[in-house]
C-alpha cells in the first residue's frame, strides 16, 4: 500500500519562511524595546549653557564670572 500522505512538506518552504518572518519581527521589536528604554533611562545632557546657569543659580559664580563665561562660550559656538 503506498504511502500518499505528504505530511508537513508543503508547509516547509512556505511555512519555515513564516516562522523566520515572525522570528525575526520579534527580535525586531525586542531590539526596538531595549534601545527605547536606554534612551528614556538615560539623563537628559546638559548643555554648557544650562550648566552655567546652574552653576550661577547655586552661587558658584558671581555676576561677573556669569557674563564672561557666558560671552566664552558664544564665541567658541
Amino acid at each position: 500500500m503506498p504511502y500518499y500522505h505528504m505530511g508537513l512538506y508543503p508547509f516547509m518552504g512556505f511555512g519555515m519562511g513564516l516562522i523566520w518572518l515572525i522570528f525575526l519581527i520579534v527580535v525586531a521589536y525586542f531590539v526596538y524595546k531595549l534601545i527605547k528604554s536606554e534612551r528614556i533611562l538615560a539623563p537628559p545632557s546638559s548643555s554648557a549653557e544650562n550648566i552655567l546657569a546652574e552653576r550661577y543659580a547655586k552661587g558658584e559664580l558671581n555676576r561677573e564670572q556669569y557674563m564672561q563665561m557666558k560671552e566664552d562660550l558664544k564665541k567658541v559656538q
